[in-house]
């Protein structure tokens, strides 16, 4: 449907070649100076214009915010509230809570889930662990969920499209849920209470945003990087139009702390707010720029003799994202961390979204 969707496209684009042309988009597009771009393939080769010293640094700021790891057990853990703790090892997270009555988990990444039996068993000692809560369904969050699977009468809880999508294609190291729901849900254990409310912004089937209302703690995980620009298609999300709705969904709850399940960084409403600012910029930018998406490209197919509209196509799409990222790393460098290495990515994403929407 896509493929037919860009054929009529480049076809009505065909048709509209006689439009008067812009030359100065040429002039600007056709620069065959070497200069450093953001878009391209970062170089590794001493003297290329996109080494790698050629990106900005990580953000002082940022660097403050990141807590120390444990050198012997490689892990940071931190009570955020009572009983409330949050494990990284730098670049995923995960949480538990603790209850007179046990355990609740929410997610076990692979990259240390073997270690969160000890951690646990550390901070508290002779507990049972109750529950384990799936965000959502991708390997890199739960894979590591089977170092539980000798706990006895341990329940999984996890929205019926992950089940769903646990039939369709093997999961190892992940347990099959013992809980489902495809609605709102609630739990309670120890005078504590879960809320998981689905929500789409990530991933392919169904999200879950896990909120703890008595601790104002939300977990919505794979959305937002504290401090930072959005890891690449704004958190490789499989639909943008969706996640750009998540931030007035999430900021609808009433939270101090947002684990987000990447980075180490435990994020804070403030972030959320940043977070959406950038975003709604980039689909704003991304967005003024297509408005002289077809004059762009009949210029750059006449150049080509009206030959190659595919290569036509992609010059154009490339012309359009590169200008998107320099008005965005202009605005946002110095307020949020690697802007340079990520706005390509975000501009290009709108960009396709608005040709295929």
């Amino acid at each position: 449907m896509k493929a037919l969707k860009f054929i009529a496209f480049a076809q009505f684009c065909l048709g509209l070649s006689a439009l008067a042309l812009q030359p100065g988009y040429a002039a600007v597009d056709n620069d065959p100076s070497p200069q450093f771009n953001s878009g391209d393939d970062v170089s590794m080769a001493p003297g290329h214009p996109n080494h790698f010293t050629a990106f900005a640094t990580e953000s002082p700021e940022m660097l403050a915010r990141m807590p120390a790891i444990d050198p012997e057990t490689g892990l940071h853990v931190s009570e955020i509230k009572p009983g409330l703790f949050y494990v990284t090892e730098g670049v995923y997270q995960s949480a538990f809570l603790v209850t007179e009555q046990g355990v609740i988990i929410f997610d076990a990444p692979p990259s240390f889930a073997h270690k969160l039996p000890d951690v646990i068993a550390e901070h508290a000692p002779g507990i049972i662990i109750r529950y384990l809560v799936y965000s959502h369904g991708h390997s890199d969050h739960i894979g590591g969920a089977s170092v539980f699977g000798d706990v006895e009468g341990l329940q999984i809880v996890a929205h019926a499209a992950t089940v769903q999508s646990m039939e369709r294609a093997a999961r190892p190291g992940i347990l099959v849920p013992t809980i489902t729901y495809d609605a709102p849900y609630e739990f309670s254990l120890g005078g504590e209470t879960v809320e998981l409310t689905p929500a789409s912004f990530h991933a392919e089937d169904m999200d879950t945003i896990v909120y703890l209302p008595r601790q104002r703690f939300v977990m919505a995980v794979d959305t937002i990087t504290p401090g930072e620009a959005a890891f690449m298609n704004f958190g490789a999300t499989s639909d943008v139009g969706a996640y750009m709705t998540f931030f007035d969904t999430i900021l609808a709850y009433e939270f101090d702390h947002i684990l987000s399940g990447h980075v180490s960084v435990l994020g804070a409403r403030e972030d959320v707010i940043m977070a959406r600012d950038y975003a709604h910029d980039v689909w704003r930018t991304a967005g003024a720029g297509m408005a002289t998406f077809l004059d762009r490209f009949n210029t750059t197919l006449a150049a080509l003799e009206y030959k190659n509209a595919n290569l036509a196509y992609r010059a154009t799409i490339e012309a359009v994202r590169r200008d998107c990222a320099r008005e965005i790393i202009d605005r946002w460098t110095g307020k949020l961390s690697v802007v340079d290495v990520w706005a390509d990515s975000h501009c290009q994403t709108v960009i396709l979204y608005n040709i295929m929407h």
